[in-house]
This record gives C-alpha cells, sequence and structure tokens, in this order.
C-alpha cells in the first residue's frame, strides 16, 4: 500500500509540474506595400497584390495564421498600427477594422501611425480564424485630395500556445515519470 501512494504522490506531481500557466505571446503581421496612394474619388494606385482597390477605398487583410497562430488559440487582446502619410495633413478618413468596428479621424497628419485596439466584435472575427479584414477609405479631401498608405502592424497577444505545445512532454516530466516507475518498481522487488 506504501508503494502504491508513493507512485499516487509522483504521479500527482507530474502532472502540476507539467501543467504551465497559459503566457500571452505577442504574434505580429505586417503589411508593407509599396506606398498606395488613396485618393478622393480615384481608385488607389498602384493596387499592391493581394489587396483590393476601389474608388476612395484600399482594402487587405491581416493574417496571423503564417506568423505562428492555429486554430484553439486564444487571442486576449490586439492592436491595429496603420501608417498613412500626407504632404498637406488635410484629408477625412476612415477605416473599417474586421466587420464591426469602425474608426473615424479628421485629418491625415504629414506621417501618422494611428493605433487602434480592437472591439469585442473584431476581436471575435480575429479569434475565428486568424485572419481580419481592414479597410482604409477617403471620406473628405481639401488641398491635394489624396494621401498615401505606407504600412499596417496587427499585433495579438495570444495564449494557450501551451497546450499545443504540451504534446511533447518536457525533460524534466519525463525524468519524473521515470523515477517514479523506477520506485515503482523497487517497492514490488522489496514486497516480493
Amino acid at each position: 500500500m506504501k508503494g502504491f501512494k508513493a507512485v499516487a504522490s509522483m504521479a500527482v506531481l507530474s502532472a502540476l509540474w507539467s501543467t504551465a500557466p497559459a503566457h500571452a505571446i505577442p504574434v505580429t503581421d505586417f503589411v508593407n506595400p509599396t506606398d498606395t496612394i488613396i485618393g478622393l474619388g480615384s481608385t488607389p494606385s498602384p493596387c499592391p497584390v493581394g489587396f483590393t482597390c476601389t474608388t476612395s477605398s484600399l482594402s487587405f487583410v491581416h493574417n496571423l495564421t503564417d506568423n505562428g497562430f492555429a486554430p484553439g488559440d486564444l487571442i486576449t487582446s490586439a492592436t491595429v498600427a496603420i501608417h498613412l502619410t500626407d504632404e498637406n495633413g488635410s484629408e477625412g478618413y476612415t477605416y473599417l477594422i474586421g466587420l464591426t468596428q469602425t474608426e473615424i479621424a479628421a485629418n491625415v497628419p504629414t506621417n501618422s501611425t494611428d493605433t487602434y485596439t480592437l472591439s469585442v466584435g473584431s476581436l471575435a472575427d480575429l479569434q475565428a480564424d486568424g485572419t481580419i479584414p481592414i479597410q482604409i477609405t477617403i471620406t473628405s479631401a481639401n488641398n491635394n485630395q489624396s494621401f498615401n498608405f505606407a504600412d499596417s502592424t496587427l499585433t495579438a497577444q495570444v495564449s494557450a500556445r501551451e497546450t499545443r505545445i504540451a504534446a511533447v512532454p518536457e525533460p524534466a516530466t519525463t525524468l519524473l515519470l521515470g523515477c517514479g516507475l523506477l520506485g515503482l518498481g523497487f517497492v514490488r522487488r522489496k514486497s516480493a
């Protein structure tokens, strides 16, 4: 009976040791095409490969799946940083992030990076498959009637990645399990 208790306590200790707490890990997707001019009443030029360009609007998709995100991972928070440049700083624009979040800014400063925290709806959209659509639309123009889209960065805090990695036991866990089995064998040999 003593041997059984020793093995049971070793198994519990091994299970506790191998369960690592989930830590949020930043996963980033960077979209950096050739600077694209978005003008009021015209199609963005040049339209980068993989983008959708319509009158006064540019759309693209951030994709975390090629940067470490896998189904089952949990996204706890995310931000999108969109970098725009404008010589005159007088054009109005809107962002549509995902299917539910619209952000509006009055004008584009000469060189600005706007960072937005994803809303609950947009976070759910990103969580579903690791992708989120972004649309940038010019809404008003004063002087030169256009601005440049330079780049965009999506940064997501992802946890539960340890769950995927935990399928392969750590050396310390294997060693602990081996010691428990050796102890069980020793106890069985002594009692026989």
